[in-house]
């Protein structure tokens, strides 16, 4: 990020690059403040890392905007302030007319502090706001780290790169500031006081006001610190409650006079106190961390105790402690290992440089066995080793010689298609030589393993329900595998969480799955696991899209996308594009959905099983959605005999042998399609549940003629009324309205495509919709007064669009708003006009249906949750 030079006027938007920590605001703001006189309005706000998924949350604490729309007074400054996300939420539009009146009486000055936490709604508002107020006597200081960009929003980089936009050091901006550290009644305050400065400085660095601490950084009677400490916090010195420790506060200001070798020396003065007052290593640690240079032997024990402290309920905190561990000694193999367990879930790709640094420098046999668990496990997480059936069996393999025997199935039965012991170890990793039983440390030289981390006992499970379930057999095990590896007390990290919500998804337990992905996304933001939030996201829109939660779905896998592209992580963007691509063309929008698989150009993916094989299924779908079958057709028998060959034969996990059969019956070549219909029974029978059932009577029904398919399909409606399978219900009823009606049947015809069109109208799906309507057209239906109105129902992706276009914004500011292309916008829009019969926008609102959502739900088709 380039510097400048701090100009001579007032800069329209300062960011301030300095240790966020430490640095003196009031004396910036003063700064800032000073051309435009005395009489300026200044208003603060300082971020965390939580608010980064508060949208507008800053934005309120900046201006005093609570949650729900301004009072009324506010009316007539919001005439004068138009914000266009006034028509989304009640936010933005009160602290645009605050804004607005605090500029109509003198300057305005915006301060926010730790400004790289930002959410992106309030750094699009701030961003709107310089664009809209050119001229008017309005400046926003913003204040984050050298080290802290990368956490930053891309919109911060987006402002900081505007004309409007100056960036500077902190000292850089002080160097020219003669105003004293200090005013002169803290000046008076200390002459008669000459301990409370002393004092208060101590509490500000151990961020405490027992008088017992405090006296022992400040080296005075407890009973002189108590009454300072009254007296600091009834002037308001010393804030009251104190911030907790690592957390940013004004109260910080205190030490600035200092210089940075006294600075130093405080805070590890203030660490031997917090150590020797036994406080929680982990308090003593984020202090070293912050302040000090680890240079004595206590300090490294005392790092290591608090990342060992921490590694299980809050391992981003292990994360910091080891790895400035790992600054001191970088030839600790033990530490880099330890680096590499805790980060796991929150950067695998770093992890696995770790471990493979690790085991380049061991001559040691058995920690190369031990080590290799959670190299395998970082090579399934970042697609660097294929995760199909036998390469899971590789897995396990490992895993036994960790744990010992997998411990049978609740059936009695051994671990079902357990590989053979002369099966090679792929890819380069080594297999397991000699069994490690679990409970035996004699096998360990030294200390536990690190890799026992990795929670070897739910993770065997784990991965033996995915394979099962991978395989096609035995739906009853791999669910009883992946029900026990999900109630563990600490299942085997993300991946195995995962991976065992996956299996309760493909056996028709899609309640108890998304339960358990809900769950493992809350749990993993809790705990700053980046990485295993975003892939929890990835599965969790998946399962969605089976379910026929289409605009959910959609708003899981965008998240999970931004998620992984800001942090680099290209293999993470392909389930949820593909998802997203799939759902879009359920919606009925293949130019959108074609936009989103392009993206996945040049990526490499044949080692992933789901993201290869549903990429192909994407593909066919969209080549038929454009009228091209034989190339449809082609894709699809390339991705059965690619499953085939991987070794993946679950009916459910891909349904290309479902489409393919539409696809012949559609070409005229029956056999082939009743060929592949039997494909899908065969594996239906494998692998019995019902949407499995369900399928292969939907494919038998369209591939059989006359009374039969009837029959036939007749069944498949029944068993996928009794699954969460919404949109293959949705087919199956709409088949069987249009065979009935071939047989002349046009009463029962009519029900079973109202049945479809209810359906596809309450889930979304645009084309069936479509079809459906058009069918009951033929049948003597008549279509409901709504659908004659508008021309047909909007889908969930088009009617967030209509709603913002009516409320006036543009076709860019909607764009920005759902997180869409200007091009997919106008194509909404399009169909928008079309359905509804209106030329343009102005007549919009008058035809949208009533009781239409706020504008609020209808972000959640760009945004998730």
């Amino acid at each position: 990020m380039p510097r400048q030079s701090v100009p001579p006027a007032p800069s329209r938007c300062l960011v301030v690059l300095g240790a966020t920590a430490r640095l003196p605001m009031d004396r910036l703001t003063r700064r800032v403040t000073a051309p435009y006189g005395e009489r300026v309005a200044v208003r603060s706000a300082r971020c965390r890392r939580e608010d980064v998924r508060r949208e507008h949350g800053v934005l309120g604490a900046l201006l005093g905007v609570p949650g729900h729309p301004g009072e009324a007074g506010d009316a007539a400054a919001g005439a004068r302030w138009r914000d266009p996300y006034a028509h989304r939420s009640g936010v933005p539009r009160v602290a645009g007319a605050r804004a607005a009146a605090l500029l109509a009486d003198a300057p305005l000055v915006l301060t926010i502090v730790d400004a790289h936490w930002c959410d992106d709604g309030t750094l699009r508002w701030i961003d709107h706001l310089m664009r809209r107020t050119a001229g008017r006597p309005l400046t926003v200081l913003m204040t984050s780290s050298h080290s802290a960009l990368g956490a930053a929003d891309a919109t911060f980089h987006e402002i900081v790169a505007r004309d409007y936009c100056t960036v500077t050091d902190a000292a850089e901006l002080l160097a020219v500031d003669t105003d004293p550290a200090r005013g002169a009644d803290l000046d008076d305050l200390v002459a008669h006081e000459p301990y409370l400065l002393r004092v208060a400085r101590a509490a500000s660095v151990l961020r405490s006001t027992d008088a017992d601490i405090v006296g022992a950084l400040a080296r005075l009677p407890t009973r002189q610190v108590t009454k300072a400490l009254r007296t600091a916090r009834a002037v308001g010195v010393l804030p009251d409650p104190m911030p907790p420790m690592g957390v940013p506060h004004p109260v910080d200001d205190l030490l600035s006079d200092l210089s940075g070798a006294e600075r130093q020396r405080t805070y590890a003065q203030a660490a031997e106190v917090l150590n020797d007052a036994a406080r929680p290593a982990e308090e003593v640690a984020d202090l070293l961390l912050a302040h000090s240079c680890v240079d004595r032997p206590w300090m490294v024990s005392l790092l290591k105790e608090a990342a060992a402290a921490s590694r299980h309920h809050h391992p981003a905190a292990a994360v910091r402690y080891l790895s400035r561990l790992n600054r001191i000694d970088p030839d600790d193999l033990d530490t880099s290992v330890d680096l590499a367990t805790a980060l796991l879930d929150i950067d695998p790709v770093t992890a696995r440089g770790h471990l493979e640094w690790a085991l380049l420098r061991t001559a040691d046999p058995r920690a190369t066995t031990r080590w290799m668990l959670p190299l395998r496990l970082t090579a399934l997480m970042t697609h660097e080793e294929p995760d199909t059936p036998a390469a899971l069996g590789e897995v396990l393999r490992q895993l036994r010689g960790v744990t010992g025997p997998a411990a049978p199935t609740p059936t009695g039965h051994p671990d079902p298609g357990a590989p053979p012991s002369s099966v090679p170890a792929r890819g380069g990793f080594p297999a397991t030589t000699e069994p490690v039983r679990a409970g035996h440390p004699e096998h360990y030289p030294g200390r536990v393993p690190s890799a026992a981390m990795v929670s070897s006992g739910p993770l065997l499970l784990a991965t033996r329900a995915i394979r099962t379930a991978l395989a096609g057999c035995s739906p009853r095990e791999a669910t009883a595998d992946a029900h026990r590896a999900l109630q563990a007390e600490r299942p085997g990290g993300s991946w195995a969480t995962v991976a065992a919500a996956q299996v309760l998804g493909l056996a028709d337990q899609t309640e108890t799955a998304l339960d358990h992905l809900g769950r493992a996304v809350a749990d993993s933001g809790r705990r700053e696991e980046v990485w295993a939030e975003c892939h929890a996201r990835s599965a969790r829109a998946w399962v969605l899209l089976q379910t026929g939660e289409l605009t959910e779905s959609a708003a899981q896998a965008r998240a999970a996308v931004r998620t992984a592209r800001s942090h680099g992580w290209p293999t993470q963007t392909q389930l949820p594009l593909i998802t997203l691509a799939l759902t879009l063309l359920s919606q009925g929008e293949p130019d959108a959905a074609e936009s989103a698989l392009r993206e996945l150009d040049g990526q490499r993916m044949d080692s992933a099983v789901w993201e290869h094989h549903h990429r192909l299924l994407a593909e066919a779908l969209l080549l038929r959605a454009r009228g091209r079958p034989e190339q449809a057709l082609e894709r699809l028998e390339h991705c059965g005999a690619s499953l085939a060959a991987a070794g993946v034969e679950n009916p459910v996990f891909n349904t290309w042998w479902l489409t393919s059969t539409e696809v012949l019956t559609q070409l005229g070549r029956t056999s082939a399609a009743v060929e592949h219909a039997e494909l899908g029974a065969r594996m239906a029978a494998r692998w019995p549940t019902e949407r499995a059932r369900g399928l292969s009577l939907l494919a038998r029904g369209t591939a059989a003629l006359g009374q039969d398919r009837v029959e036939l399909l007749t069944e498949a409606v029944r068993a996928l009324a009794g699954c969460p399978d919404r949109i293959h219900h949705t087919v199956a009823e709409l088949r069987l309205g249009q065979a009935l009606l071939k047989l002349g049947d046009k009463k029962s015809a009519r029900a079973r495509l109202h049945s479809a069109r209810t359906l596809a109208s309450q889930h979304g799906f645009v084309l069936l919709g479509h079809r459906a309507r058009a069918t009951l057209g033929m049948a003597g239906g008549r279509a409901p007064a709504a659908d004659q109105r508008s021309g047909g129902a909007l889908s969930s992706a088009e009617h967030p669009v209509a709603v913002l276009a009516a409320a006036g914004a543009s076709n860019r500011d909607i764009a920005a708003e759902l997180y869409l292309s200007l091009r997919t916008v106008e194509f909404h829009l399009t169909n928008v006009y079309r359905k509804l019969g209106v030329p343009g926008r102005a007549e919009l609102a008058e035809r949208l249906e009533p009781g239409a959502p706020p504008l609020a739900s209808c972000r959640a088709s760009g945004e998730a949750p």
